[in-house]
């Protein structure tokens, strides 16, 4: 190696540069008498060089040396050794890294083109799956369209059975009631007869006894008998028929609409089960309106634009569903009272759609829950919506039966949630009282009070009113009678619910009140909010403070009854 010979090379430059030092002396040194002598030490010095100890140690220190160099130039040789085998094997390791990144990025590459490949192993398979898809959907459509077809068709045979068994009714009907007629009417003639008779034997008998009366002076032994008085002269006369409006007329009236309500709540569950059948062609018809309707009051509010689109809805999803589908039919002059049955050519002309009830019935008892339900809030105006979507449906000529509104529906249903509304008295001291007055078994005294409130306010909202193009279902005179009734109840008989109901009645509708009936309905309000409190018992006062005040805060909306 260069290091090396370099060594090498000065090592022996020293060497020489010794020897011929020590070789070469000064010719002054070498006289003649010494070249002899000295010519014999050099023989002898080339004979033995190593007689002389200075060479001898200049011999040994050269030697050293060169093992010293040989020594050290063996240590460069083996570090090179090292660093190259070190070199060699980090060339080695880099060679095995760069075949472990290789294989690496090779694994990575197959793993990559395996992803796409699942990838779109599963979009070709969801592919596959969206068509079979929408193969087996337009099959369900199809089916579907098949099925209701065909029970399209069934209900239409099903409506027409039913509408022949019904006229098949309606005819045995006629028939039962014309033979009735003809009994009825041989009966009377009879009676007819009977009484021509007697009266004809009872003047034959009067005039006998005048004539009778008449011979004594031809017989003087004979002793004269008074004769009896006519009975018929003697018996008072019978007593009018029509009752005056007191507490029994009123008692009787309710009576009515309480048979009316259970009638329709027999109806309504027995309609109900029949359709929720799965073999029923109405089930989804039926279904459906029910719910619709309990939606769409649950979403009226104080804009009169959601009222006008309510209304549409509920005319559109469940009156006008309920009156076009073809279904079985009801006598409906069994849920009238309060209008005279007009005189009908046969029974057929007291069909209405049973279906078209049923939303009625349905309807009423929502009604009366969101009135309810509403009174909670203090504002008043979504009731006034409510009530007049109510008055709007109730006054529609297309839902009317030969043009009578089926009001008494909505007032069976009042007339059981609020009897004191229309004249009732009672007791809350006993069961049978409370029940008499509206009392629910799960009411609370606050429970009860909303509820009196809430149909109160229902019942302004939809009597007092009028309308350009038809007559309001419930007359505006209902609601005079309705304040008056409350107003005349005798203290001992006034309770909670009485002056909540009052509240209900005129706390949002007494500018209305005065509107309608001028100076009259200011003396009403005058008695209910003034005089009507002063009267209450103690049972009442806090209640009838509720009322005492609506007067000077009518006073601050510059609106005296004085």
């Amino acid at each position: 190696m260069p290091a090396r010979s370099g060594t090498s090379s000065s090592s022996m430059h020293t060497a020489t540069s010794f020897s011929s030092s020590f070789m070469d002396a000064s010719p002054t040194r070498q006289s003649p008498n010494r070249r002899s002598s000295h010519r014999q030490k050099r023989e002898s010095l080339i004979r033995d060089p190593y007689e002389s100890p200075a060479k001898q140690l200049a011999l040994e220190f050269n030697l050293r040396l060169s093992i010293s160099d040989r020594e050290f130039n063996e240590k460069l040789d083996q570090a090179a050794n090292e660093r190259a085998k070190q070199h060699a094997q980090q060339l080695a390791y880099a060679a095995e890294e760069h075949e472990r990144v290789f294989r690496s990025a090779k694994l990575e590459i197959e793993r990559i083109a395996l992803e796409e490949e699942q990838a779109r192993l599963r979009h070709e398979e969801a592919q596959r799956q969206e068509i079979e898809r929408l193969k087996q959907e337009k099959a369900r459509e199809q089916a579907e369209a098949q099925r209701r077809a065909l029970e399209a068709r069934q209900r239409e045979e099903e409506a027409a059975r039913q509408a022949a068994e019904h006229k098949l009714k309606l005819q045995q009907a006629d028939a039962r009631i014309k033979a009735q007629q003809e009994q009825q009417a041989a009966a009377e003639k009879q009676k007819k007869e009977k009484d021509e008779a007697d009266r004809k034997a009872a003047e034959a008998a009067a005039a006998a006894e005048k004539a009778r009366q008449q011979a004594p002076p031809q017989q003087p032994t004979a002793q004269p008998t008074p004769a009896p008085a006519p009975t018929q002269a003697a018996a008072p006369p019978k007593p009018s028929t029509a009752a005056p409006a007191t507490s029994t007329s009123a008692d009787q009236i309710h009576a009515k609409y309480l048979e009316l309500h259970q009638r329709m709540k027999a109806f309504r569950k027995a309609f109900w089960e029949e359709h929720k059948k799965p073999t029923s062609p109405l089930k989804g018809p039926v279904g459906d309106a029910r719910r619709a309707i309990r939606t769409r009051l649950g979403q009226i509010t104080v804009e009169r634009k959601d009222s006008v689109a309510a209304i549409k809805r509920l005319r559109t999803e469940c009156f006008d569903i309920a009156l076009t589908t073809p279904g079985p039919m009801v006598d409906i002059r069994q849920y009238i009272v309060s209008h005279q049955i007009p005189q009908l050519a046969n029974e057929n002309e007291a069909a209405y759609p049973a279906f078209l009830l049923y939303v009625w019935i349905c309807f009423e008892k929502f009604l009366v829950k969101q009135f309810e339900k509403e009174a909670a809030n203090t504002d008043g105006r979504i009731i006034q919506e409510i009530g007049l979507i109510a008055a709007s449906l109730f006054g529609d000529q297309k839902y009317m039966w030969n043009g009578l509104p089926l009001i008494d529906i909505a007032l069976a249903k009042l007339h059981k949630a609020c009897p004191p509304l229309f004249g009732i008295r009672g007791t809350m001291n006993t069961k049978e009282g409370r029940l008499r007055l509206g009392w629910q078994e799960d009411s609370t005294p606050e429970t009860y009070s909303q509820r009196m409130r809430g149909i109160g306010a229902g019942y302004a909202s939809m009597s007092l009113r009028s309308f350009a193009a038809k007559a309001p279902a419930i007359p505006m005179s209902e609601y005079w009678h309705a304040i008056t009734s409350i107003c005349n109840t005798p203290s001992e008989q006034l309770w909670p619910g009485h002056f909540a109901i009052l509240s209900g009645l005129i706390r949002d509708y007494h500018k209305k009140f005065i509107q309608f009936y001028g100076v009259p309905a200011r003396g009403v309000l005058r008695r209910a909010v003034v005089d009507l409190p002063v009267r209450a018992p103690e049972r009442c006062k806090d209640a009838a403070s509720t009322i005492a005040v609506y007067r000077e805060t009518w006073k601050r909306e510059k609106f005296s009854l004085d």
